[in-house]
């Protein structure tokens, strides 16, 4: 554990992995300082538990938790208000949007069985997951060009880019009418899994919308996730965990070193 956990406000929490396969660790960060402060094995919600049993023997108040930013499984979200019950919750929009474009490939793999020219849509499936914004010219045109040809996928992508968009908004009034324009269009979409995604996100509609207010995401947390992995790679992995995590700490949790003086 590291650092002065008494005046602990406001956490970011992500996942990242371990070792090959499946097995990972849950990051918790200061969001204040921007630095790892616990890691717990495993992503399920008792690593929140565990976390604030820490908070608590660290004399932290797990009342003065004012804000959690993190994703939006279920038992994530009912262990944070159970844990924190002071805290704002704000579902990362990164997540939200790596929801979106799991279920725009859900589409296009739909369409490409459908279709008997598959071979373009598999072969454009990368330029899907590419933002418009961000978009050649080139890629714009090749865009237009699948869009027309497979129609699902098409409207799917502009769901996605509708996304963009919402957050882009610069006021929580906005963001708000937006919201409710993306949820109308997709429930009214001949898209089954767009539906059901609007289904997910208006469940969620409050924790999303908080992010106008305090502006919060897990973008720190996609930082410090690639330092870990590059030295993760750098010591070719980890052996044990707690080796793991004294290497996450020494990378990423700003610790402040003593070291003797050598005369």
């Amino acid at each position: 554990m590291n650092g002065n956990w008494t005046m602990l406000k406001s956490l970011a929490i992500d996942e990242t992995s371990f070792k090959k396969g499946h097995d990972y660790v849950t990051v918790i960060i200061d969001a204040a300082k921007r630095a790892v402060i616990d890691l717990e094995p495993g992503k399920d919600a008792s690593t929140v538990g565990k976390f604030a049993d820490k908070l608590t023997q660290k004399n932290g108040n797990c009342e003065e938790i004012k804000s959690v930013t993190g994703d939006m499984s279920a038992a994530f979200l009912s262990a944070v208000e159970d844990r924190f019950p002071n805290a704002k919750h704000t579902i990362d929009k990164f997540h939200v949007k790596q929801l979106m474009l799991k279920v725009l490939d859900d589409v296009r793999k739909r369409e490409q069985k459908e279709t008997s020219e598959k071979l373009p849509l598999f072969r454009g499936r990368k330029l899907f997951m590419i933002t418009e914004k961000r978009m050649t010219d080139g890629q714009k045109i090749a865009l237009q060009s699948l869009s027309k040809q497979y129609p699902k996928t098409g409207r799917a992508y502009r769901f996605v880019n509708s996304l963009d968009d919402f957050y882009a908004c610069e006021e929580a009034d906005d963001a708000e009418l937006m919201f409710r324009a993306l949820y109308s269009w997709m429930r009214r979409s001949r898209l089954p899994e767009m539906k059901n995604t609007a289904a997910t996100l208006l469940q969620h509609k409050d924790q999303i919308l908080n992010y106008f207010n305090n502006q919060l995401t897990n973008a720190i947390c996609k930082g410090i996730n690639s330092m870990i992995q590059s030295a993760k790679r750098a010591v070719r992995g980890f052996n044990t965990f707690k080796g793991f995590v004294a290497k996450i700490f020494l990378v990423a949790g700003k610790l402040k070193l003593s070291v003797a003086y050598p005369f």
